[in-house]
């Protein structure tokens, strides 16, 4: 993983919150486990996308980041991932804000077969969620447990600080965990 953090040191102008970002993502991922049943592979793939969603910050300053992200990870040579791998890198990291993976407008995203694509949703949309869980890039999120409940994923959080934006912003870019996992996302801290 060191190239991956040395490459998020260099391009992403805000390492710590990819940092917090990728640490909140895969406390969902653990949490949610038992829904979308991937292991430790896939795990690493979004640990990855992770550490790499806003390195495109450092091409463009205009709100279309994620893509620039999407671009420089695919041009990116990290160890032990395959070209379909860091593919999948490149989508988790371009859906973690603005539009959703749609297979009719984005040729990349059309490129994958049916398993990758739910793939690339699961981990985009527990990127998406975790991103607005660090929205103000103030770290406030300590600690994320979660619990299924009937049709309810409840996510606790251990907060420093009033993180009002915080769950403003997960609760706006919460719709694409919310479709995969068919549940309701409940936050509370």
């Amino acid at each position: 993983m060191s190239y991956v953090s040395k490459t998020a040191q260099t391009y992403d102008p805000d390492p710590t919150h990819n940092q917090q970002v990728t640490i909140i993502a895969l406390a969902i991922f653990d949490e949610l486990r038992v829904l979308h049943g991937y292991g430790a592979g896939e795990r690493r793939l979004l640990e990855i996308a992770g550490r790499l969603h806003d390195i495109g910050w450092s091409r463009d300053r205009s709100g279309k980041h994620h893509k620039h992200s999407c671009d420089l990870i695919q041009e990116l040579d990290v160890p032990g991932l395959d070209e379909q791998d860091r593919l999948i890198c490149a989508l988790i990291a371009r859906y973690h804000r603005k539009a959703l993976p749609d297979a009719a407008r984005h040729r990349r995203f059309a490129s994958l077969d049916g398993h990758h694509r739910a793939l690339v949703e699961w981990l985009a949309g527990m990127l998406r969620v975790a991103d607005g869980l660090d929205c103000t890039h103030a770290g406030l999120i300590k600690r994320l447990t979660g619990k299924l409940s009937g049709d309810s994923f409840h996510i606790h959080l251990e907060v420093k600080g009033d993180c009002r934006r915080e769950l403003e912003r997960a609760f706006q870019k919460q719709d694409l965990l919310v479709k995969k996992a068919q549940r309701k996302i409940a936050y509370r801290c």
